[in-house]
């Protein structure tokens, strides 16, 4: 990614730290492809009225033609209004709009240059994304390798158990002992049935898998000792 957007890990970081801080000041927290929406259909209103406008005093079909133009352009302005309210209402005051203004002459977006590096929070927001994706990925994988040694050192401790039990009697009739090796040799099997589950489930989600139970597992493989 970095590659891609020609950044290092320090700019990177910086995007990272805007988008928080754009988050932080917004006064309503709207969805972003929502305000991204609105934003798109913005610009593309503001082209066409000015683009109407253009052909207003260039047009050759005479009064009719430009009563045309004329409708065309207060309609837009009507849509216009009301889609740039909404979009007022979903960013900070830094970046809200003026019907003005954005009418007259060229029109320095603010999603476009929100910050002094000139760089669009666009952008900045699909870095963001990506950089959150990675640290989310990097929490489960520290979990994930926490819960599976957790596992893995009952499953030694069970192994070392029954090692044991079978080269000593610890005063224990054959009975005993024989009902002592078939609990630890059910407890292994509940521990391996819980691994497979679990390596099945770590699969599912590496593999973007849906409705994945975590949860599948006999209560005796939490049993203790």
């Amino acid at each position: 990614m970095k590659a891609q957007l020609a950044v290092t890990e320090s700019q990177l970081e910086d995007w990272v730290n805007d988008v928080k801080e754009w988050a932080e000041a917004a006064t309503t927290t709207p969805n972003d492809a929502d305000a991204d929406a609105l934003a798109s259909r913005i610009e593309v209103l503001v082209a066409s009225i000015k683009r109407r406008s253009q052909r207003l005093y260039k047009d050759t079909d005479g009064n009719k033609g430009r009563d045309r133009i004329r409708c065309k352009i207060r309609e837009e302005k009507r849509i216009l209004t009301s889609v740039v309210e909404k979009y007022n209402r979903m960013v900070p005051s830094t970046e809200t709009l003026c019907l003005e203004t954005i009418l007259s002459g060229e029109t320095a977006w603010p999603w476009q240059l929100p910050y002094s590096d000139s760089v669009d929070l666009r952008t900045k927001r699909r870095a963001f994304d990506i950089v959150m994706a990675i640290r989310r990925l990097e929490i489960f994988f520290a979990e994930m390798d926490h819960h599976w040694k957790s596992v893995s050192t009952r499953a030694d401790t069970l192994k070392e158990l029954s090692c044991l039990f079978s080269n000593a009697l610890w005063g224990l009739s054959e009975e005993g002992l024989k009902g002592l090796q078939s609990i630890i040799l059910r407890k292994q099997q509940n521990i391996r049935g819980m691994m497979m589950h679990m390596r099945g489930c770590y699969l599912r989600v590496l593999s973007g898998a849906e409705n994945i139970n975590f949860s599948n597992a006999s209560a005796d493989e939490y049993d203790s000792d």
